[in-house]
């Protein structure tokens, strides 16, 4: 993981703060393999997916434009990660949960009430959720689920409805 953090950093040349990769328990946590079980490479890969949906949920107005090139950037790399190891069952479901993910956040802003805590687990991290569920990860991953939403501002959500 130490290697993906100075490729990304390498990459992204100045902009690689908004990242803030040293200070991201998901890169930490995938940098202890006693966490992962197979394809490390899908394991980043997700981590790519999840990180790039996941920017584009909470643009900031000072670096909206930043964080789509970023997000962008990282979406290209998941898709050539599960390329070139010609992954694409993972792909195809990273693909399907996209939509489903998009589906239920687009029908979340109209309604007047906010999501359950599963239910938000899922709309932010489903993708993670997808490497315990398939064997990737172990299910400690979980816990840095829940402590990243425990420390979430929901109103920070495009999808929620402040009204």
């Amino acid at each position: 993981m130490d290697a993906l953090r100075k490729e990304l950093i390498s990459d992204l040349g100045y902009h690689s703060h908004i990242l803030d990769i040293h200070n991201d328990p998901f890169f930490d946590f995938f940098s202890d393999n006693a966490h992962t079980f197979q394809n490390p490479h899908v394991n980043e890969a997700v981590l790519f997916f999840n990180t790039a949906l996941n920017f584009l949920d909470t643009p900031s107005d000072d670096s909206r434009e930043l964080g789509v090139l970023v997000g962008d950037y990282l979406f290209s790399k998941f898709y050539l990660k599960l390329a070139e190891h010609e992954e694409y069952e993972v792909l195809h479901d990273m693909m399907n949960m996209s939509k489903s993910l998009s589906s239920t956040k687009s029908e979340l802003a109209l309604k007047e009430s906010s999501p359950q805590l599963e239910e938000l687990k899922w709309l932010l991290y489903g993708p993670m959720l997808y490497l315990i569920k398939h064997g990737y990860a172990d299910d400690s991953l979980n816990d840095v689920i829940d402590e990243r939403i425990k420390n979430l501002n929901i109103t920070s959500l495009p999808y929620i409805n402040h009204k």
